[in-house]
């Protein structure tokens, strides 16, 4: 049984070491193989070497010490491409984007004052799951559900809320040694609400439907044969949702007493996202 293990062993070491010598250039992937299966059970389609079993049952069931030549045989290893893969990815997003107000009936100083708000570069973390599949060496597509999570933003008592799922289709191009770049195209959901102590008492909260499209340059390092990590910056864009809100009537010592609604309008988002991403190919 020793020299069982010892050839299986042999065997799994010149195939490890036949892959670590491979050489890739122009950007393919020269390790995406795994191992199928190894067995010993049929002689007349595969190699071994002679054994001796130092351990023979007799008739009674006893058992002798009796040294018995015998011919085990070792299946040899069999190597398929592992083409698909699953993972997880951890991001920080930097949003750009306006808040336009508008109030009715129509007021030039509250308009003045509600005008707009801009955000530059707010940092918001994310996340997110993919799933995807090598269409050879160097190309690779996968779906991807991710979420960046929620902003929130308080002044004088209006509080303004934005998060955003969102689900792409990605294609990436190795260029070489890991380098590569991509395209995504999908949807995102983001999620808007305000709040303000002289709103109506409904629904403060909209959510929109928007096409979503990025560019992507990254990194990509295999930590095994069907490991990797990689690091990835996108530029991305979607459009933001637009929310009407009644105003109450319940304080007329208020200045915004006469009012009966204020709108916000989000207009383009953009998204400059770094992130750190590991997948298991299978």
């Amino acid at each position: 049984m020793k020299k069982v293990m010892v050839s299986l062993i042999a065997v799994l070491a010149t195939v490890g070491t036949s892959m670590a010598a491979e050489t890739c250039n122009g950007g393919c992937k020269p390790k995406r193989h795994r191992v199928i299966y190894v067995s010993a059970h049929d002689p007349e389609t595969m190699y071994g070497d002679a054994v001796y079993d130092t351990t023979v049952l007799s008739g009674d069931g006893s058992s002798s010490s009796q040294a018995v030549y015998q011919e085990l045989a070792l299946q040899p290893v069999r190597i398929e491409p592992a083409n698909w893969y699953v993972g997880g990815r951890l991001s920080l997003h930097m949003l750009n984007w306006k808040n336009k107000y508008r109030a009715t009936p129509d007021s030039d100083q509250l308009n003045k004052e509600f005008d707009h708000d801009d955000y530059t570069f707010e940092p918001l973390f994310g996340g997110g799951i993919f799933a995807g599949y090598h269409f050879g060496e160097s190309w690779r597509g996968d779906a991807e559900f991710g979420y960046i999570t929620r902003f929130s933003d308080s002044d004088n008592g209006f509080t303004f809320k934005l998060s955003t799922p969102y689900i792409l289709a990605n294609a990436y191009y190795n260029i070489h040694n890991g380098l590569y770049i991509g395209a995504g195209l999908g949807l995102a959901f983001p999620r808007m609400s305000m709040d303000w102590a002289y709103f109506v008492q409904n629904s403060g909260a909209k959510t929109a439907t928007s096409f979503m499209g990025g560019l992507s340059l990254g990194y990509e390092h295999y930590l095994s044969d069907v490991v990797a990590i990689d690091f990835r910056y996108r530029f991305a864009g979607f459009m933001g949702p637009k929310l009407t809100r009644g105003v109450s009537q319940t304080d007329p010592s208020r200045p915004y007493d006469y009012l009966e609604s204020i709108e916000t309008k989000i207009g383009f988002i953009m998204d400059n996202s770094f992130s750190i991403g590991i997948r298991y190919e299978f």
